[in-house]
């Protein structure tokens, strides 16, 4: 069966699944709460095998693993599993049927344990570099994709993240070679994404070097996929990022910022691109240098690229968000329009309007006039539009997204607690330069050149004020109030 496909350039999380599993619940919450603050709509993770089943034949112990992906799935987002860290009591280079076969035992179990909660599933990781024959692999892809696909057929399976490494003769394949054996040994019709690693540094995906990892995405596994019938096939980048410190190859913080920004862009150009799962969110000492956050999670530069590239992904499509059902649609006059528990799409049109989202994620549009717009309960998304608007989130993490013809609004109940966001990413901060740039947050100095965007506040009358020059005259284009006086931060926008 065809599974849909995703939106392509989707950025996900490529979280150590010991990272999640060895923090305390309030740590794990945390991390997860600046997940969605970065737009995060997948988290790839590993199931240890060897944890889950650590004697031969024996029960599955699911303890570990449901707590991370309890708790992720409550965050609202989509969880990548990766079958993962075969047990000792088996052969790690699935060179036996026994081997291949409990594999897909161990999957099927894994696709029944976690319903709804799991639809994405990919088998092994870089198993190019470990030894396992793509013969023996594509024996053991072919029974658990049988198997995954006996308990959901709607699932998808992904082969396991190809590293971007050259054949060697020593068990170690390269990627296009060890593809081109899967599709060779019949396993074509048994994953629906090809996994890949396209990590590209020092070098930036836009490199067109013959060895850049990207650039053999492009080729070499675009192509090989192409050449055996699967254009309609995405290519799913599971795993990618560049580290800024250790002792390999590193980049700057600059460096990581541009790799992460190109591999997007390029990939939003391609309808066969999948997500990437950027690895990873913070520095450790078994992966150096790789994170957003350094070690003491001081943020690098990176961390505001995959803000605001993460947050408007969410703006296109998200898919850990549940369908919108309902769809209420005003007229050009003022009128009330009531959401229910379901996520609604509510558009007031023209009129001063009276807008309330009530339960669920709701998609708030105020049109022309001056509208009144609750969100309700649920993470919803609320657009003022023309006019001057008084805008409520109500619960939720709730994000205020402003474009073009702003008015003077206002917002009534900010709630940095929940996660509430400003979304000012679709001005253009510079009308002088060709293109949508992102304004620079310079908190409260005074406005002096366009692209600028500052909060100041007004503490005898209980309001803060976040203004924007973008055409460099030094006064606010836009102003935006907040009904309180709060600490807004760069942490606070998208810009």
């Amino acid at each position: 069966m065809a599974v849909s496909k995703v939106t392509p350039g989707q950025l996900g999380m490529a979280t150590p699944f010991g990272e999640l599993l060895g923090s305390s619940n309030a740590e794990m919450q945390a991390e997860l709460a600046d997940y969605a603050k970065l737009g995060v709509d997948w988290v790839r993770l590993d199931i240890h095998w060897d944890l889950v089943q650590p004697k031969a034949n024996g029960s599955y112990n699911w303890t570990l693993v449901d707590r991370v992906f309890n708790a992720i799935d409550a965050a609202g987002m989509e969880v990548v599993a990766v079958l993962n860290n075969v047990p000792s009591w088996l052969d790690d280079t699935l060179s036996d049927a026994a081997s291949q076969k409990a594999l897909a035992d161990f999957a099927k179990a894994a696709a029944q344990r976690y319903g709804d909660k799991v639809n994405y599933w990919e088998i092994l990781n870089e198993q190019n570099k470990h030894g396992v024959d793509p013969a023996d692999y594509t024996a053991a892809l072919k029974q658990t994709y049988t198997a995954i696909k006996s308990v959901d057929a709607d699932d998808t399976v992904i082969t396991g993240g190809l590293a971007a490494v050259p054949s060697t003769g020593n068990g170690m394949w390269g990627a296009v070679d060890y593809l081109k054996q899967i599709y060779a040994n019949g396993g074509g019709d048994y994953f629906d994404a090809v996994g890949y690693h396209p990590y590209t540094y020092p070098l930036t995906p836009k490199n067109n070097a013959s060895w850049n990892g990207w650039e053999i995405m492009e080729t070499g596994i675009r192509g090989t996929m192409v050449a055996n019938g699967d254009s309609d096939k995405q290519v799913w980048m599971t795993e990618m990022g560049a580290p800024t410190w250790g002792n390999k190859v590193t980049v700057t913080e600059a460096e990581q910022a541009q790799i992460l920004s190109e591999a997007v862009e390029l990939a939003k150009s391609y309808d066969w691109a999948g997500p990437i799962m950027w690895f990873s969110y913070q520095d450790s000492a078994l992966d150096t240098g790789f994170g957003l956050l350094d070690s003491s999670g001081n943020q690098k530069l990176a961390y505001s690229t995959f803000r605001t590239l993460g947050n408007q992904d969410n703006d296109v499509s998200s898919v850990s968000a549940q369908p919108i059902v309902v769809d209420i649609i005003g007229t050009m006059n003022g009128e009330t329009l009531n959401g229910t528990d379901d996520d609604n799409r509510i558009d007031g049109k023209g009129g001063n309007d009276y807008l309330r989202g009530h339960g669920g994620n709701d998609t708030l549009f105020g049109g022309a006039g001056d509208d009144q717009i609750g969100g309700g309960a649920g993470n919803d998304k609320i657009y003022g539009g023309a006019g001057n608007d008084a805008l409520a989130g109500g619960d939720g993490a709730d994000t205020f997204i402003f474009e073009g013809n702003v008015g003077y609004d206002r917002i009534t109940d900010f709630d940095q607690s929940e996660n509430d966001l400003l979304d000012i990413s679709s001005f253009d901060a510079n009308s002088h330069v060709a293109g949508n740039q992102s304004f620079t947050f310079i908190g409260g100095s005074y406005l002096s050149k366009a692209g600028q965007v500052g909060v100041y506040i007004d503490k005898s009358n209980g309001y803060t004020y976040v203004q924007g020059d973008t055409n460099g005259d030094g006064k606010y284009d836009f102003s935006i109030r907040l009904n309180g006086v709060y600490n807004i931060t760069a942490d606070d926008l998208i810009l």
